[in-house]
């Protein structure tokens, strides 16, 4: 996570330091007016307020290490956790100096979250999703609305794309943008990284989605129940009248029913919820569902496929709802998103089988995509897997066994490790290939498909550039320009060992 520096662009004047952190241990005189701040020493500049953070998820990094270099530079004060060198100017002594940065960032861009609904939607899987769904049924209904999610951000009046979501700066920066310029609501993806660094500290949810919370991310959070309990912390950020919504199918997350005082509803397919979805038909190009709320219901198709697509939609489909969106809105918001950048994504080109480029890398997400594609299949399922993601070898040996046990090829690039691939037992389904690297083995894949297969290409990074709605993409690459390059061209030619 790259820390960035936020100046104040508010008409409130300055932040008044020992209000903010009455609770703060401070040395030093005077009062501090802070105007500006960064976590990063080499960003300071003369009148800043320099936090020192400590190691956050996903870096090495202590900032308590620099806080000489940031006074050299021109701090006027410092906020820290950890007990630093007396110098010249006030230092705060917090708690935590994430959440204070946090809290900090949110009051240089004066409250944004008491001017705007933000909209949080958290999970282990379908987060990204869920918000382009949002969007797409709240313009719909005639909203303004802004987004911040893995597959981009829009502050109401510019797009940009990018993979990793922004740290506390960048996002009180962006949600005070969306205010400046009208926006009624903004859908944030908050992710479990994000919840471990306090990015979303000093910000009041008006509502809050978990879509599901299942056994992930535990090179982050060490167990399984610092992460549940992490995910839950998202409930501490609710406005005291927020809406909180729970997937109902989801054994772990339902539970927190019990930890929500205010307002809630419920959605899922399975078990008793207040929102409720029933597939319909499924088909190799869309599925037709039903989603009903109370007496009322609606009915649906969309492109994208899966039974969790269908738990996704449910999910964007009761916020709306609880902002008071009508179901035939919210149907026409849903059947507008046609694809989703790495969200079986579907690459058609004309090639006589279903194709999908999917981003999932853990072994429950890649069980939902290999379920999916198996529905749709009349022949085999064919598998590209390579250059894992998962962090640790329990996750990585988890995904080859789901692809071990519900593909009929698997076609595994070099870079996958040979431990994992050796978890094909004896009670495998798939016959397996390895190829030298992960566009060989895309080739390979689509160079033995049949009519009646289906194609998954899967644990796919889409490129910053690729985007979805109206972002305009600058460049065709990743998986699913590699795929279609090849079903266009057919020309690559791949030794192949497997009997197609």
């Amino acid at each position: 996570m790259h820390a960035t520096r936020l100046i104040t662009a508010n008409t409130c004047g300055t932040v008044e330091l020992d209000r903010l952190l009455p609770d703060a241990t401070r040395t030093g005189e005077g009062k501090v007016f802070a105007n500006s701040c960064t976590s990063d020493w080499q960003q300071v500049e003369p009148g800043d307020v320099y936090v020192a953070l400590p190691e956050l998820a996903g870096s090495e990094e202590n900032g308590h290490r620099s806080v000489l270099e940031a006074v050299a530079r021109g701090a006027i004060a410092m906020i820290c956790e950890e007990p630093v060198p007396v110098f010249d100017v006030p230092t705060y002594l917090v708690n935590d100096s994430r959440v204070a940065f946090g809290k900090l960032c949110q009051a240089l861009a004066s409250q944004p979250s008491q001017s705007i609904a933000v909209v949080a939607v958290t999970g282990t899987h379908g987060k990204s999703t869920v918000i382009a769904l949002l969007d797409s049924i709240f313009a719909m209904a005639g909203k303004h609305c802004g987004k911040i999610s893995g597959l981009g951000c829009y502050d109401g009046m510019s797009h940009s794309t990018g993979i990793e979501l922004p740290a506390a700066p960048e996002l009180a920066a962006r949600l005070e943008r969306m205010v400046a310029v009208g926006c009624t609501h903004a859908f944030v993806e908050v992710s479990s990284e994000a919840l471990s660094n306090a990015s979303y500290a000093g910000i009041e949810f008006d509502a809050v989605c978990v879509t599901n919370v299942s056994d992930a991310h535990l090179d982050l959070h060490n167990s399984v129940q610092s992460y549940r309990n992490l995910k839950k912390s998202i409930l501490k950020h609710l406005a005291p009248a927020g809406m909180v919504t729970l997937n109902a199918d989801d054994p772990v997350s339902i539970k927190w029913l019990n930890h929500v005082d205010g307002p809630s509803l419920t959605f899922g397919t399975k078990g008793q919820a207040e929102i409720t979805g029933e597939l319909i038909a499924e088909y190799s190009n869309e599925q037709e569902f039903t989603i009903s709320a109370g007496s009322q219901s609606a009915a649906l198709r969309t492109t994208m496929i899966g039974e969790h697509h269908l738990s996704n939609c449910l999910a964007a489909a009761t916020i709306a709802l609880s902002y008071g969106i009508d179901l035939q809105t919210i149907a026409a918001g849903i059947e507008a998103v046609e694809n989703l950048p790495g969200r079986m994504e579907r690459v058609d080109c004309g090639q006589g089988f279903p194709v999908f480029v999917d981003a999932a890398d853990t072994a429950e997400s890649l069980r939902a995509s290999l379920r999916s594609a198996r529905h749709l299949s009349t022949g085999r399922v064919i598998c590209v897997l390579g250059d894992p993601r998962s962090a640790t070898y329990s996750e990585q040996l988890a995904v080859a066994h789901v692809v071990s046990r519900m593909a009929d090829v698997a076609i595994i690039a070099r870079s996958f490790p040979a431990e994992e691939m050796s978890v094909c037992d004896s009670h495998q389904r798939a016959r397996v290939e390895v190829v030298d690297d992960r566009r060989k083995a895309i080739a390979c894949a689509l160079a033995v498909a049949q009519p009646g297969d289906v194609v998954v290409i899967a644990g796919s990074r889409w490129e910053p550039q690729r985007a979805y709605g109206s972002f305009a993409p600058k460049s065709e690459q990743g998986d699913a320009a590699t795929a279609r390059r090849v079903l266009y061209a057919r020309t690559e030619q791949v030794p192949l060992r497997l009997v197609a």
